[in-house]
């Protein structure tokens, strides 16, 4: 997610006519639909507001699991943000399940760190350290020699959403384990996401392609920029005295980012829940379902977010008592930086959704 501006804002998270007309499927639209809502990110009924007022910036899908579905150009590729990295952690829960990687695997610190760029996650890593109960001088560990268990990253990227620890994974797993992680939860033809190297893109463009160029270049040379930080000190010497990129450029680059569909997004948090998914889907939603439930009759809830400059995004599952399971993923681009202080997270819409039926009305009514 987004923290304060320092030198970075970065860190923090139908089919057929339907889909061109971005009107929602089954059930049939309500005899009666309210007044839309004024927009307002910051309560569940303005987010329905929202929605109608920038349907084409928004992708959508909402299954509650009991036959009622909503969708927005469910199709069309948006930014994702950190939303993406339940990738990682499924390919991670494969590879453990496959006996590829073991949970205590140990790693330096120190190693870990050589992907973190400093203030520009919004105090991620730190959050991380805290959560590891690693000392640090409020950027980076005290001891970079000591030894913490491979999990450990697994836990800092979906509970703080740690930049460095999602390119050490990817680094660690492979990015063919990534590719088929995704396509085995329903999401084909996978775009990459390179952390930190997206990050060197934007404050170095010289060093990458054009936001122009398309993202299978971008990516490539995004990953390269990324391998390339973790080796190279006279890089990272020199990011560390780069300026803060214009907001304009900066809402430019966050827009053209890796980019999925909230189809795609939703179906690899659906197979998670609902076991489809295969091998290692004990652990990667053990991992997601990492807050206990504190809804009635639901057994666990599985969310991932992110954020970037005009970007909020989020993925979700919901389990409950009755073996029922809800999905859904909102990606919304473009967003105002007014507008976006005040947003509260789409998890809060997309469980109001998915449990109860007046809200779903009205996120129909939206569409």
């Amino acid at each position: 997610m987004f923290g304060a501006r320092k030198r970075g804002l970065l860190g923090a998270v139908v089919l057929g006519a339907a889909a061109a007309t971005g009107c929602g499927t089954t059930p049939a639209a309500p005899d009666h639909c309210p007044t839309t809502a004024p927009p307002d990110v910051a309560t569940v009924i303005g987010w329905t507001g929202y929605i109608a007022a920038h349907r084409d910036d928004v992708s959508l899908v909402v299954d509650d699991g009991r036959g009622t579905r909503v969708v927005n150009r469910p199709d069309q590729p948006q930014p994702l943000a950190s939303a993406v990295k339940v990738v990682t952690l499924a390919a991670y829960g494969r590879a453990v399940a496959q006996g590829r990687v073991r949970p205590d695997e140990p790693f330096r610190v120190g190693d870990w760190e050589r992907w973190f760029l400093p203030d520009t996650d919004g105090g991620a890593h730190v959050r991380a350290l805290d959560l590891a109960g690693i000392a640090h001088d409020r950027v980076r560990a005290l001891d970079p020699q000591r030894v913490v268990p491979l999990d450990q990253l697994v836990t800092s990227m979906i509970q703080v959403s740690d930049n460095a620890a999602a390119d050490f994974l990817r680094d660690r797993l492979g990015d063919e384990a990534l590719r088929q992680a995704a396509a085995d939860g329903g999401w084909p033809n996978l775009d990459l996401p390179a952390e930190v190297g997206g990050i060197i893109a934007l404050y170095a463009p010289e060093l990458a392609p054009p936001l122009t160029a398309p993202r299978s270049v971008r990516a490539l040379a995004e990953w390269a920029l990324a391998r390339r930080y973790a080796t190279d000190p006279v890089l990272r010497a020199d990011l560390l005295t780069r300026p803060l990129p214009p907001q304009d450029f900066e809402r430019q680059w966050s827009d053209s980012g890796a980019a999925a569909s909230a189809q795609q997004l939703a179906a690899l948090h659906r197979a998670i829940a609902t076991g489809s998914f295969g091998p290692g889907t004990d652990i990667a939603r053990t991992h997601l379902e990492h807050q206990p439930s504190t809804l009635p009759d639901v057994t666990g809830i599985g969310y991932k977010g992110g954020s970037l400059n005009g970007v909020l995004t989020g993925g979700i599952e919901l389990r409950r008592d009755d073996g029922t399971i809800a999905s859904a993923a909102l990606l919304v681009r473009r967003m105002q930086p007014d507008e976006q202080s005040k947003a509260s997270s789409p998890e809060n819409l997309l469980i109001a959704a998915m449990t109860d039926p007046a809200v779903m009305a009205r996120l129909h009514c939206s569409v």
